[in-house]
């Protein structure tokens, strides 16, 4: 997969400005990115160690939501071996809450490719938020 095709399918499936009622983001297109066999560290103190795990937690977070946008920067793709990707990059998240509140975060992210078939899927992902500018 050229390393460009990693970065359209992230921002595709990821990148969300929906105005219409929730979920908030598309929780079935993130899910499609995902491998069954998927590992996650997030911002929360506990693993997700599969895919249903984390498309339950996501949806639990779209649920409170109306509205939100996803983007990386300065992303950078890798691809070894014609079968496993490992793109990072600096991420930013801003959600509005069905109360209207803005919750906005920003961090890093890992994400690992490997190709099933012809698909390639995300086999383990890391988040980490970046400290508060004080």
């Amino acid at each position: 997969m050229p390393e460009c095709h990693i970065t359209k399918s992230g921002h595709e499936s990821v990148n969300s400005d929906n105005q219409h009622e929730s979920p908030a983001f598309d929780v079935a297109a993130v899910a499609e990115m995902l491998d069954d066999d998927l590992e996650i560290i997030d911002h929360v103190p506990y693993r997700f160690d599969d895919k249903k795990q984390f498309v339950h937690y996501l949806q639990g977070a779209a649920s409170g939501l109306t509205s939100s946008t996803f983007g990386f920067r300065q992303l950078s793709c890798r691809v070894f071996n014609d079968h496993t990707g490992i793109a990072n990059a600096y991420d930013s998240f801003t959600g509005v809450t069905k109360d209207g509140r803005v919750r906005s975060a920003h961090g890093r992210t890992t994400l690992v490719f490997v190709k099933r078939g012809s698909q390639w899927k995300i086999v383990s992902a890391h988040f980490s938020a970046l400290p508060h500018a004080s």
